[in-house]
């Protein structure tokens, strides 16, 4: 499974989590859904961000410069 999907099935699963839990919550402020959408969209988003691919290995490197 490629690193990019992987990335996005746990940044979806995150976000129904989310959906889920402030669903089973009711918040009635405005400051409380802030709250939930922070909590909700910012893990998932570091998570895009800071997760980088891993290094090309010696044999990948190999490979293609054979191509």
């Amino acid at each position: 499974m490629q690193l990019v999907s992987i990335k996005t099935i746990i940044a979806v699963l995150w976000l129904v989590t989310g959906f889920a839990v402030s669903l089973a919550g009711k918040p009635h402020s405005l400051s409380s859904w802030i709250i939930l959408t922070a909590v909700a969209l910012v893990p998932p988003l570091a998570m895009m961000w800071f997760w980088n691919d891993p290094r090309q290995t010696m044999s990948e490197s190999i490979h293609e410069a054979r191509r």
